[in-house]
């Protein structure tokens, strides 16, 4: 598969991984890539010879040729495994002129010298990356500056192609660098780096200075917050009605309580709330709107499939899918809306079967809440409002 098709690959699996959350997606990423001097000349020497030794140039031309320095475009996707540490595979692409160098014998015989004369050439790289930030010896998960370190490994390919002279090169290399993370907001990160690069295969190095324009998808991943005790709720006191003396009552002021609960089911490996249970999640939003002063716990479970640290981020993501929904579609206020992700530890089906482990990827909130309503003068209490937006699974 060519280089650039594994990159548009990049682009186009992004929309696809927008559904969960750390997703990390880089448009673009611009560099200047740097040759060093004694890097060159082992250039010149690899494509003047194959690795048996051969010429691989016509008798006329004297000397290989080597890359020259020049900017370098790129792109990558990536995924963060914790708040700290994300994975990426990127693509990039040097399109630098190729020169021989002034050891070159000098003109052919009744025609023109070769020295310092440049041919189109391309450089493409396809790596796999691990990104580490400082934020592992500081706990400060928080800050907009993330200082960083980098390791990879990938492919490289360096390709002249040109009237009377084909050079091609296939080599495995390693990445080492260093940058920092600027958080400009919660889906925008600034991204400078600078790189090194080893060519394993011709045992050369080579540097670059990047700076890019990072995209988060379904926010950046937090560290799992403690569970707060749930503090007992000392029920209303009762209300004293008083005797009424007019012919015709007036209604009276009551206190109507709400106790609602909510139940949404998930696919395999997904957060995105389905067509069929956003109904039930527009019924909540119609009470919170109806009661001012309600608030929902809405907690997020998964089934045992996979490992603990996907599923504890899952099950929190399922949460926060429900919670952005409420405060995105019908403008209900966050602070109203606590989250909490539970991974497997609260099952309600057993998870050896298909149909268990359907039921307990899942999504469950509890909604409280009170107002006052007008109630005829001879109705003592307010009714409890208790309904419940639970759809059945598939």
């Amino acid at each position: 598969m060519k280089l650039t098709r594994i990159a548009l690959a990049l682009l186009v699996a992004a929309p696809f991984a927008a559904a969960n959350a750390g997703v990390t997606v880089t448009p673009l990423m611009l560099g200047y890539h740097w040759y060093p001097e004694d890097t060159q000349d082992k250039m010149r020497n690899d494509a003047l010879t194959d690795r048996n030794g051969t010429n691989q140039l016509p008798g006329t031309i004297p000397g290989g040729v080597a890359l020259v320095d020049d900017l370098s475009v790129g792109a990558a996707i990536g995924l963060e495994l914790t708040p700290w540490l994300q994975a990426e595979v990127e693509y990039q692409q040097t399109k630098a002129d190729a020169q021989h160098n002034e050891r070159n014998s000098g003109p052919i015989a009744g025609g023109p010298g070769y020295d310092g004369v440049p041919y189109d050439a391309k450089h493409e790289t396809l790596s796999g990356n691990l990104i580490a930030t400082t934020d592992v010896f500081t706990g400060n998960y928080d800050s907009k500056v993330k200082p960083y370190g980098l390791i990879g490994a990938g492919y490289s390919r360096i390709t002249v192609d040109n009237p009377g002279y084909d050079y091609r090169s296939y080599d495995t290399i390693g990445n080492l660098g260093a940058g920092v993370l600027w958080q400009l907001n919660d889906a925008l990160t600034l991204r400078t780096e600078a790189r090194a690069t080893h060519n394993f295969d011709n045992n050369w190095w080579e540097g670059q200075a990047i700076a890019a324009l990072q995209v988060v998808l379904g926010g950046h991943l937090k560290p799992a917050a403690p569970v707060a005790p749930v503090e007992p709720v000392a029920p209303p006191p009762p209300v004293v009605v008083e005797p009424v003396v007019e012919p015709t009552p007036e209604p009276q002021q009551l206190t109507e309580d709400l106790k609602m609960e909510l139940r949404v089911f998930f696919d395999t490996n997904k957060s995105n709330i389905k067509e069929q249970y956003k109904p039930e999640v527009a019924k909540v939003a119609q009470k919170l709107q109806e009661y001012p002063n309600a608030t929902a716990m809405i907690e997020g479970h998964t089934d045992n499939t996979g490992p603990r640290k996907l599923n504890e981020r899952l099950s929190m993501a399922r949460a926060n899918s429900v919670k952005s929904m409420l405060v995105g579609q019908y403008g209900i206020d966050g602070s109203r809306l606590t989250t909490q992700g539970y991974a497997w530890d609260r099952p309600i089906a057993p998870n050896n079967t298909k149909e268990g482990r359907a039921m307990n990827r899942r999504v469950y909130a509890v909604i409280t809440g009170s107002r006052t309503v007008m109630a005829p003068a001879d109705q003592t209490t307010a009714p409890t409002t208790a309904p419940s937006a639970t759809a059945t699974t598939e």
